[in-house]
């Protein structure tokens, strides 16, 4: 029954890379997926710095880099949990489930259901196939 927590994994892993890929695509000319409805409000966003580094980079650039790095980091955690199952890493399966249950909670805040659903459905499977 440890096989369902790769589920869990696939789960990650498929949302990584798409969060991957859509962000990748927004680094062109038109991006289409993390910009703001408002095009005016792009405009600014490319014009604006942010106040922690008020000589760095513009705040679209900003949006992108988080973007980028959350993808990575959500790939980084689906590859905990393949070896985590692999491996039967037992100290380390509560943290992942409770890493993803973090995941849920910051989108159901911040960010819209497919990101929660899939947090939900990952924490669920880790937590199954771990427990049986």
């Amino acid at each position: 029954m440890r096989n369902i927590a790769y589920i869990a994994a696939a789960i990650l892993a498929v949302l990584g890379c798409l969060h991957l890929f859509y962000t990748w695509r927004d680094f062109g000319d038109r991006p289409r997926y993390f910009r703001p409805q408002d095009r005016a409000l792009l405009d600014a966003m490319k014009l604006t710095r942010t106040n922690i580094a008020p000589n760095g980079r513009d705040y679209w650039s900003g949006v992108l880099g988080f973007n980028l790095s959350h993808s990575l980091g959500v790939l980084m955690l689906a590859l905990l949990v393949g070896v985590a199952t692999f491996y039967r890493i037992i100290w380390l399966e509560p943290l992942l489930v409770i890493i993803a249950l973090a995941y849920a909670a910051i989108a159901w805040r911040c960010w819209f259901v497919v990101p929660m659903t899939g947090a939900l459905a990952a924490a669920l499977f880790m937590t199954v196939g771990w427990l049986l």
